[in-house]
């Protein structure tokens, strides 16, 4: 068993390493691309633990930690998937999609069983080192900057990711585990200024939704009587400081950034034209998972609305929208009530302060879309389910023969997978520029 979590936080960690540090090779043209295939590569190592693990098991039952609810709604949601690209004009890609997301689900199921705290500790440890070398790329950058007077230009300064706003989706994930080892005295100043550091650069960014979502955070928290209220109110200071040498930094050279401004960036009118063009399949069984596009005026076209309950809605269905919020509204009731019940269990606190954070961005941008904050999500959401079902084992029934139907639904499934998504990727030209806005690949093209 032991041996069985060490593979598992291996998998993992070498998933955080190899998408957030930073001047590591990468194997794509861009990093989306790379990172993309980095949870492709991810997800397949996890699915292959699993069968190796299922084929060698010897006993008539197979020992899983879930609640039994909670799994029927996944089913659910899984199946209402399916249902949708079938019915999509554009199938295969739909197909595609929906056996992705699924990949996800059973990650997470799967992750949930690493529910230990020096384990999930050292998932913590891992997410926070390799992203705070990132972010101290992003320092230099701005030294740079300044010493080139030049203004504070995310584009310029931000490190990793081919869109300022990916940057900013992993950053909301990190937030409360910083806020959480504010608690280490002896560190305590190093994880100051690793909060400050990851709130300037929010403002450098202009990220009101990530703001938004991490003052939402500590409200929340506060109101829960939480045992970090020294250490969010702390974060709040820090926000406050941060915001402050922001502007500082910005009037040297006059950059006249205005992160209270009131426009939206198209996304009220990309939300108001979606939910204008609904129709009452899309309540039912929505137009196929991974085929939403729409575009503004001369823009690209934007390849998700960028809300997460609109596109759960849009592609999914509406079927499919109550399921999973059925199952994140039971997800959030249970922690609230573990942590009403356990008050001292800070690690499950920010585990799911971090899930919420990320949840509540979603419905601002795409967190839920793109390759890293996308696994962060689940890898988040299986850590707290672990822990809140800590040792409420079930027991399925497996013999010989499901065994061999796993393993060839398995490979059947994984190839299929495998050959449409490196179709898709052989078949764009990056030459052309990205004529469409990126969702599974940078490229948001789907044939």
């Amino acid at each position: 068993m032991e041996k069985l979590i060490t593979v598992k936080l291996l998998i993992v960690s070498l998933f955080l390493v190899n998408t957030l540090t930073p001047l590591m090779p990468t194997i794509s043209y861009d990093y989306h691309n790379h990172q993309r295939i980095i949870q492709i590569a991810f997800l397949l190592s996890l699915c292959t633990l699993l069968l190796t693990v299922l084929l060698k098991h010897k006993k008539p039952t197979y020992t899983v930690l879930f609640d039994k609810k909670s799994a029927m709604f996944f089913l659910a949601f899984i199946l209402s998937g399916f249902l949708s690209s079938i019915a999509s004009q554009e199938k295969n890609f739909s197909l595609l999609y929906t056996f992705h997301i699924s990949l996800l689900f059973g990650a997470m199921f799967y992750i949930s069983t690493i529910n230990d705290k020096k384990s999930v500790l050292l998932i913590i440890y891992t997410l926070l080192i390799a992203h705070t070398s990132l972010v101290l790329v992003c320092i230099l950058n701005i030294i740079f900057t300044l010493a080139e007077q030049q203004h504070l230009n995310p584009y310029i300064i931000y490190s990793g990711f081919i869109n300022i706003r990916f940057f900013n989706q992993v950053q909301v994930f990190i937030l409360p585990f910083l806020i959480l080892l504010l608690k280490l005295k002896n560190i305590q100043r190093i994880v100051f200024i690793a909060l400050f550091l990851n709130l300037l650069l929010i403002f450098i960014g202009q990220a009101r939704g990530a703001l938004l979502s991490f003052f939402i955070f500590s409200v929340f928290a506060l109101t829960l009587k939480t045992t970090l209220k020294k250490q969010i109110l702390t974060g709040l200071v820090c926000l406050a400081l941060s915001c402050i040498t922001f502007y500082i930094l910005d009037s040297l050279n006059k950059g006249g950034a205005d992160i209270l401004r009131t426009s939206s960036s198209g996304r009220v009118d990309l939300w108001l034209n979606t939910l204008s063009n609904l129709s009452l399949k899309h309540f039912l069984i929505g137009s196929g998972p991974g085929v939403f596009e729409m575009s503004l005026g001369s823009s690209a076209p934007f390849s998700h609305p960028h809300n997460s309950l609109i596109e759960v809605l849009n592609e999914w269905g509406g079927v499919a929208l109550i399921c999973i919020l059925i199952v994140i509204f039971n997800t959030f009731r249970k922690s609230i009530i573990h942590l009403k019940n356990h008050k001292k269990d800070i690690i499950t606190e920010s585990i799911f302060y971090s899930f919420a954070i990320g949840i509540t961005y979603s419905l601002f941008s795409g967190v839920h879309v793109m390759p890293v904050s996308q696994t962060l999500l689940f890898i988040m959401w299986g850590l707290l389910i672990g822990r809140l079902n800590k040792n409420k084992y079930k027991h399925i029934p497996i013999n010989v023969y499901a065994k061999l139907f796993l393993a060839c639904v398995f490979i059947l499934a994984w190839f299929l997978y495998l050959q449409k998504a490196i179709e898709i990727y052989n078949n764009i030209d990056p030459d052309n520029g990205y004529i469409y806005g990126p969702r599974f690949w940078s490229i948001g093209q789907r044939a």
